[in-house]
């Protein structure tokens, strides 16, 4: 078969057509550390995808005093850093099996750090109430602006309210908000935040996913003897659209909880006999992870990626 090179060799138009092989081997050529990603892809089989992405976490002082609290309501030694490093690490595992993506996790960088703009995706899981510095948004806009890809997922239980439970976390899409504002980008002018509907290129980069997999804390019916009676959750993502392109999405679904291997913790209290709650799970894990290896895929081949860019510059 015949390969298109250019996947992710910026916006260059009207690339050769040359043997599949012989791209092979420029690919895993290229991987010499100057590059977080790399792909091509088949033009006529979207899963015939090759090449390499590193990923990595963030560092931020306001995450973690956000998540101090946290750590004294879970066991084990939860903390940020582990929870984070879990996440991409699962993902990274699943990338690397599923798709010829071979993916790995390098150390995390400050959200203010300019090399912010070096990390082709980036993952960004929000707790509690969280007050982001000037810097950090400034950073964030910037990333976003440039190619970045954001995937902001909100990992704390629904809030109890007067009306309900709120699954959203305005202090989270606020400081999205900040991000913009600080490159002097207006909202519902230059950016905004958008529903993705089901035949959206995102949902059918890799896999087919026709609707969304449960999010994690509407699956959870019984924990510690008391019945959680929560609202499910908005069932649709959110895109960040700027001019016409998603350069990140907003999620209120907890997901990344999965990708932590939280569901797997709960079951192993389950089996050891230390709660009685019962958590379901089985078949919901394997569709969320469908889901990342689609995020990621999506946010290295779209137009305009920060992946393309970056070997666009050699």
């Amino acid at each position: 078969p015949q390969m298109r090179a250019g996947a992710l060799e910026g916006t260059r138009q009207g690339a050769d057509e040359i043997d599949l092989s012989l791209e092979l081997l420029d690919v895993q050529a290229m991987d010499t550390g100057r590059h977080r990603a790399m792909v091509v892809v088949d033009p006529q089989d979207r899963r015939k995808i090759k090449g390499f992405l590193y990923l990595s976490g963030i560092h931020s002082k306001a995450l973690e005093r956000a998540d101090a609290s946290a750590a004294s309501e879970r066991s084990g030694g939860w903390s940020r850093s582990i929870s984070e490093r879990r996440m991409l690490q699962n993902l990274a595992d699943k990338m690397s099996e599923r798709t010829g993506v071979h993916t790995e996790v390098l150390d995390g960088v400050a959200l203010d750090d300019p090399r912010l703009m070096q990390v082709p995706f980036l993952l960004l899981t929000v707790r509690g109430e969280v007050s982001f510095t000037q810097a950090e948004a400034n950073n964030l806009g910037r990333y976003l602006t440039s190619g970045g890809f954001l995937y902001a997922d909100i990992i704390s239980a629904p809030l109890a309210l007067a009306g309900g439970y709120q699954h959203d976390l305005p202090a989270l899409r606020d400081f999205i908000g900040q991000a913009f504002e600080q490159i002097d980008y207006a909202e519902h002018k230059d950016w905004s935040f958008v529903q993705l509907p089901p035949e959206h290129p995102l949902y059918h980069s890799f896999y087919d996913i026709d609707s969304l997999p449960r999010g994690f804390w509407d699956i959870m019916h019984w924990y510690s003897d008391i019945e959680l009676r929560f609202e499910l959750s908005p069932n649709f993502l959110e895109g960040i659209q700027v001019d016409g392109r998603i350069v990140g999405v907003y999620s209120q679904k907890c997901y990344a909880e999965f990708w932590a291997g939280e569901a797997e913790r709960i079951r192993e209290a389950n089996r050891a006999g230390n709660t009685e709650g019962r958590f379901v799970t089985g078949a919901d894990e394997l569709p969320v992870y469908d889901l990342g290896v689609n995020l990621m895929v999506y946010a290295l081949t779209r137009e305009g990626s920060l992946a393309r860019q970056l070997v666009d510059a050699d």
